[in-house]
C-alpha cells in the first residue's frame, strides 16, 4: 500500500510516517508533499492508495483542494488531518469525498485508529464529532451555512488576504470574489472585515496565514 503525506512543517511529515509504521500492515512505501502545488504534481505523476494530507499549505489549499485531489486520482482515500474546527470543516470534507478527518490535536492512537479505518476504505469521524452532529448545537454553528467555496473564502478573509488577493489564490475573477463576500456577510449577518474576524475567533477558524506557517 502506497501512501502521500502532505504538510508543509517537516516534522510534521515525518511524525506521521513514523507513526504509520507502527501500524500492523500498513504501508510500504512513503511519499512527502510539502505544498499544494507539490501534492498535485505527485498526484498527476504516480498513483497513491492513502493520502493524509493537511488543508492549509502553501498553493493551492483549503477544501477547494479535495475536488483538484480526486480529479487527478478518483479512487484515492484521503484523510484529512488539520488544525480546522471539525464543527467546521469535518462534514464539508466528507461531502466531498474524504474518507475521514482528525484534528491535529488527536492522541496518536486516535489517529491510528483512524488511519487504519481509512486503509479499510470505512469513513472516519471522531468520537466528539458524531455526537456533535447529533446535539442541537450543530444546527447553531454560524459557519454551518456556508457553502465550500464560501468557507474558502472566509478562511483568507480572516488571514488578512484583500478581494483581489482571495480572487487570486482560488482562480475566480475580483467580481466573483467580491459577490461571495457579500453573500458570506449576509448569511453571518455581519456587515465588516473586523465582525467577520470576531465571530472566526469565537469558532475557532484559524487566522495564521500557510504561507507564513
Amino acid at each position: 500500500m502506497k501512501f502521500l503525506i502532505a504538510d508543509d512543517h517537516f516534522t510534521v511529515r515525518i511524525g506521521l510516517e513514523m507513526l504509520i509504521k507502527d501500524i500492523p500492515v500498513a504501508a510500504n512505501s512513503y511519499d512527502h508533499a510539502a505544498s499544494g502545488d507539490e501534492l498535485l504534481s505527485k498526484l498527476a505523476a504516480s498513483h497513491y492508495n492513502v493520502l493524509i494530507t493537511d488543508m492549509q499549505m502553501p498553493g493551492p489549499s483549503g477544501l477547494s483542494l479535495l475536488d483538484k485531489i480526486f480529479e487527478l486520482q478518483p479512487s484515492i482515500r484521503v484523510l484529512v488531518l488539520s488544525v480546522n474546527p471539525e464543527e467546521v470543516f469535518a462534514a464539508k470534507c466528507l461531502q466531498l469525498g474524504a474518507c475521514g478527518f482528525i484534528s491535529k490535536a488527536a492522541s496518536d492512537e486516535e489517529l491510528k485508529h483512524a488511519v487504519c479505518e481509512v486503509m479499510a476504505g470505512r469513513k472516519y469521524m471522531s468520537g466528539r464529532m458524531l455526537q456533535y452532529m447529533m446535539s442541537k448545537e450543530s444546527q447553531q454553528h454560524r459557519f454551518a451555512s456556508l457553502s465550500v467555496r464560501e468557507l474558502d473564502i472566509v478562511t483568507l478573509l480572516v488571514k488578512g488576504y484583500g478581494v483581489l488577493e482571495v480572487a487570486n489564490a482560488l482562480g475566480i475573477n475580483t467580481s466573483t470574489a467580491s459577490t461571495f463576500k457579500g453573500r458570506i456577510f449576509r448569511k453571518l449577518g455581519i456587515t465588516s472585515l473586523v465582525e467577520l474576524e470576531q465571530l472566526s475567533k469565537r469558532f475557532q477558524l484559524p487566522h495564521d496565514d500557510p504561507a507564513g506557517s
